[in-house]
């Protein structure tokens, strides 16, 4: 009786503990399976590449355009020059085109102002008397040294110059031969004749090269300030004032922008 009664219940037992086991199986295989298709539809990162480099901006024509205009002093470069022109004033313009940091080329027009000494003025037999020089000239600018704010540059060109000489009153015929120690020779078209009146000029070509710096007033704007010193070398004839191949100093300041 025992054992009839027992059996049932160890059946029962076996079924149930064999049913758990299958239903563990199955769900521990679903939720692998589950996971396995997670794993497999998901989304992929995106193939990330480097952001390309911001290019510089692309500068037009006119941002590589300036204008300049300044002023300053001059005065005869070595004893001969300075025996037959005083110092005196300059002013100045120009514009250009930089080809890039380094290197710009310049067209500039130069005005110079220069009394006579007044030993020229007693040789001649004036009170007063006058030089007004013109120059236009084209001159590249190549800077030595430049960072955001300051710069060091070299100038130097040639082109066309104007002399006009003018005295107080027309000027007579002279007497070279009474004269002696003042290069006499200048005067040679005064005494032959050759010159008469109250002013004369002359049309001939020059060149000028010098050394200059300069700094820009704010970051982020054109506008700089500069000071440069140039050696000015004018072809002018012999025989006449103010002297053969005249040579000047120009020591000028100013703004580009």
């Amino acid at each position: 009786m025992k054992l009839y009664t027992n059996l049932p219940r160890t059946r029962v037992g076996q079924q149930t503990a064999f049913f758990t086991v299958l239903l563990m199986f199955f769900t521990a295989a679903a939720l692998h399976a589950q996971q396995s298709s997670s794993s497999t539809n998901a989304p992929q990162p995106a193939h990330t590449t480097a952001a390309p480099a911001t290019a510089a901006p692309a500068t037009s024509f006119r941002d590589h355009l300036f204008v300049e205009g300044g002023a300053g002093g001059s005065f005869g470069a070595g004893l001969v020059n300075g025996q037959y022109v005083s110092p005196g004033w300059t002013v100045m313009g120009g514009g250009g085109y930089s080809l890039n940091r380094k290197l710009a080329l310049l067209l500039e027009a130069d005005y110079f102002h220069n009394k006579m000494p007044t030993t020229v003025l007693q040789t001649a037999q004036q009170s007063s008397g006058s030089y007004a020089i013109w120059t236009f000239s084209a001159n590249p600018v190549f800077h030595i040294y430049r960072n955001a704010k300051y710069g060091a540059y070299a100038i130097g060109g040639g082109g066309y110059s104007h002399v006009g000489t003018s005295f107080g009153k027309p000027i007579g015929t002279l007497n070279c031969s009474i004269y002696s120690g003042l290069g006499y020779a200048n005067f040679t078209n005064f005494c032959n004749g050759k010159i008469t009146g109250s002013s004369y000029s002359s049309n001939q070509p020059m060149y000028d090269f010098g050394l200059g710096m300069d700094a820009r007033l704010y970051p982020n704007r054109r506008e700089t300030l500069f000071v440069q010193a140039r050696y000015v070398k004018l072809m002018t004839p012999a025989n006449q004032l103010p002297t053969p191949n005249l040579g000047l100093v120009d020591i000028t300041g100013g703004v580009r922008w």
